[in-house]
């Protein structure tokens, strides 16, 4: 096992999650959301499988926008040109983000909505 290669294929990584930080407006909507919910969780103390079930949200929505920014970029470097294929291939890139962004959603409701009604007295 090479740890020089082991290490650089972190830096490569974090410098994919930057990339898209910088270029992809809903990669940014995406992390300041998790930080959001992060601060959320901290604040309401949630319990383990709580934390849990959050961060697994936020690394699929995020690791599903990285992937999709991918595509994009791959699908624009074949072909600058309209192609119904590559049409779909972005269709559904983004489609898989909204799936996962959706259910952390809902998933982001189940956990927080009895905390503020609690918290509201009603």
């Amino acid at each position: 096992m090479n740890l020089s290669k082991f290490f650089r294929s972190f830096a490569i990584g974090f410098y994919g999650i930057c990339h898209a930080l910088r270029t992809e407006q809903n990669m940014r909507i995406h992390g300041l959301a998790a930080i959001g919910v992060i601060v959320a969780g901290a604040a309401f103390s949630l319990a383990t499988w709580e934390w849990i079930a959050v961060l697994l949200c936020i690394g699929l929505v995020i690791s599903a926008e990285c992937m999709n920014t991918a595509i994009e970029r791959l699908a624009d470097r074949i072909s600058q040109e309209q192609n119904p294929l590559i049409k779909q291939a972005k269709d559904c890139g983004s489609a898989a983000v909204l799936v996962l962004a959706m259910t952390s959603a809902a998933v982001g409701l189940t956990i927080f909505v009895p905390k503020i009604w609690v918290l509201s007295g009603w």
